[in-house]
């Protein structure tokens, strides 16, 4: 088996003979992973809330979590159903959790108060991944998007719940990067999915415009497109990342540069290329075949490591 450096360097040789113009490349990633001053603590690091998982989908908020932990957020809160907290507890052993009021296994509106107390304490905010689809999470989704002033990060069923009227993200005062994958993107656009499959640049583009939000289209090539009218296109990734969870992984991957002070933007983009490059990684010893979230989220660590040296 080849060693991690001549495994990145084989990986990125794809990158040899294209162009920088709209593509997402190793040095664009490496502007979000500049190396820290010995003087540095946690509190300088990002301060990141999510707010994800309910009854049946505890995973997606693991995952979500444990991979902002990877891509450097100094501290991680993860706000979860407060009859669910125990398990979180158990499982995330360097994040902290924030049990808030709940009902039959998914956050409540009632939960309001709590949660966005510690929203405006936190550097970025993460919400959707498995939070589930009730009308109190379309309410709660819809006041953090008008209320948050950090960034905002909006995954899953967050996007699930403001598919009926995706207009409220004209009312947001701080940056939004939204993270549908192609069905979900279908449903905000109010278009047939091969609508977008046959041209997923220009959709994405025309959205990020209309809404002013930085759209990351997840599929076999992920776009980001911001609301200024450029389109960046990914080259890494493999079909080993077809497997659930995945996506959930790549939210917090953005969701931690953004609480670290990089840019919407960069953020996205550099969330995209460390998960995609940590993906190829883990193929490269474990096959695409089998390949699950958690391998992704445990190469994030050598895909950031191999870019900072390179």
């Amino acid at each position: 088996m080849k060693d991690i450096k001549s495994i990145h360097s084989a990986i990125v040789s794809v990158f040899d003979s294209c162009g920088d113009d709209g593509i997402i490349t190793p040095s664009v990633a490496a502007d979000a992973v500049a190396k820290r001053p010995s003087d540095v603590h946690k509190g300088n690091c990002g301060r990141l809330l999510v707010c994800a998982g309910s009854r049946g989908l505890t995973g997606a908020a693991v995952l979500s979590t444990q991979a902002a932990l990877r891509c450097g957020s100094g501290l991680v809160t993860l706000a979860c159903a407060h009859e669910l907290n125990d398990i979180f507890e158990i499982k995330l052993t360097e994040a902290m959790t924030l049990p808030v009021p709940s009902q039959n296994g998914s956050v409540s509106y009632s939960a309001k108060d709590k949660l966005f107390a510690k929203m405006h304490q936190s550097s970025a905010f993460l919400i959707g991944p498995g939070l589930s689809q009730t009308a109190d999470i379309a309410r709660l989704v819809g006041d953090a998007i008008q209320e948050c002033s950090c960034p905002l990060v909006m995954d899953a069923d967050a996007l699930g719940v403001i598919s009926p009227d995706p207009s409220v993200l004209k009312r947001a005062k701080c940056p939004v990067i939204i993270t549908p994958h192609i069905g979900e993107f279908a449903r905000l656009c109010k278009k047939e999915t091969s609508q977008i499959i046959n041209d997923p640049s220009a959709y994405a583009k025309e959205f990020a415009g209309q809404y002013g939000c930085i759209v990351v289209l997840k599929s076999h090539r992920t776009v980001v497109a911001s609301p200024d009218g450029k389109v960046y296109s990914n080259l890494l990734g493999n079909s080993g990342m077809a497997s659930g969870g995945t996506g959930d992984v790549l939210a917090g991957a953005i969701a931690s540069f953004a609480s670290q002070g990089r840019d919407a933007l960069l953020s996205a983009l550099a969330g995209v290329y460390f998960h995609s490059l940590a993906a190829d990684i883990a193929a490269a010893y474990l096959g695409e075949y089998s390949l699950i979230a958690s391998d992704i989220i445990n190469c994030l660590p050598y895909a950031i490591k191999e870019t900072q040296e390179n």
